[in-house]
């Protein structure tokens, strides 16, 4: 599914609707909160909010963080 949504401005925010069909393939509600995962430069992956996968992915961010640089040796 591939669809095009447009900005709005909300205070100091910009704000996007989602179309009815993402809803309900997220299978969210309104009120319900997003992750908004960036997963290449200006590309973000957006997914339902689950505790457990924050949790993952703050732990993984810290671990990246900290052993940056064994990583890059590990690469060469």
């Amino acid at each position: 599914m591939v669809a095009t949504v447009k900005l709005r401005k909300q205070g100091g925010s910009l704000a996007v609707t989602l179309p009815k069909e993402v809803v309900r393939e997220l299978g969210v509600r309104a009120g319900e909160a997003l992750h908004l995962v960036q997963v290449g430069p200006g590309e973000f992956r957006v997914t339902p909010h689950d505790p457990e996968t924050v949790a993952a992915l703050k732990a993984h961010e810290k671990i990246v963080t900290e052993y940056r640089d064994a990583f890059r040796a590990l690469a060469e």
